[in-house]
């Protein structure tokens, strides 16, 4: 069935010279796989621009309930990521962190409108961002691991607290196995927590912090979701956050 939805580019899989599959969420039909033709003269859909990550595309697509793979018919750009990925190395690295974050913990096959938006706002505010824009990442890091359920007891903090990674409280400690955050890194945990987009310029934490809290909050969802594996983009994020 031609059906009309939204959707956000994520990651996209060759297949062979003249074939990928992209793997897209949309506003509709939550995270679906797109079986697309970019060979060099013949007429396509799809071009390879529209595939850098992140890109929000108008699509229409011959939707089929019995298949895994679905067949883009057109698209139109909504928000290209492009000239970002080719220009701005601090952002392309962002933009390919999240996108590959989100294609690894996603997998609901229905629309999530609380998780669209939340999607769709980010792209565009990274696309703006200039102040505080290295910890980005965090923050949105955060705040998908709340969209997919896996919620820290922020009561749980006190001045001093550890972090207990495995049970997402802090506490006094001490804590007996190797996921936890010590006392100095678990309070820019809890104050990233209580962060959202608009205060990423207050969030003054140091290289070593960010990459310390971005380990620990992988690590977390890792533990939910264990098929999350490795994410071959956070050592870039790391080189170029310095």
């Amino acid at each position: 069935m031609i059906e009309k939805t939204k959707g956000i580019v994520l990651t996209t899989v060759p297949y062979n010279d003249k074939m990928s599959f992209v793997h897209i969420y949309t506003e509709r039909w939550g995270k679906q796989t797109y079986k697309v033709s970019l060979s060099k003269g013949k007429r396509s859909a799809v071009s390879r621009p529209m595939l850098a990550p992140l890109t929000e595309l108008s699509l229409v697509a011959d939707q089929n309930e019995k298949s895994e793979v679905q067949k883009i018919v057109e698209a139109e750009v909504v928000l290209s990521t492009y000239d970002i990925t080719l220009s701005d190395v601090s952002k392309a690295s962002q933009c390919f962190y999240i996108a590959e974050l989100v294609d690894r913990t996603v997998r609901e096959v229905e629309n999530n409108p609380r998780l669209w938006d939340f999607l769709e706002q980010s792209v565009r505010l990274l696309s703006l961002t200039q102040v505080g824009q290295a910890n980005f990442h965090l923050v949105f890091t955060a705040r998908l691991s709340y969209l997919l359920g896996f919620r820290v007891d922020m009561e749980s903090w006190k001045e001093g607290s550890y972090f207990d990674v495995e049970e997402g409280v802090f506490t006094p400690g001490p804590i007996l196995h190797a996921y936890y955050l010590a006392p100095e890194s678990a309070v820019w945990l809890w104050r990233l927590l209580k962060t959202d987009f608009s205060g990423l310029s207050v969030l003054n934490i140091s290289r070593e912090q960010r990459n310390v809290l971005l380990e620990m909050m992988l690590v977390y969802l890792r533990l939910h979701i264990p098929e999350i594996g490795e994410l071959r983009s956070v050592e870039v994020l790391k080189e170029v956050f310095t």
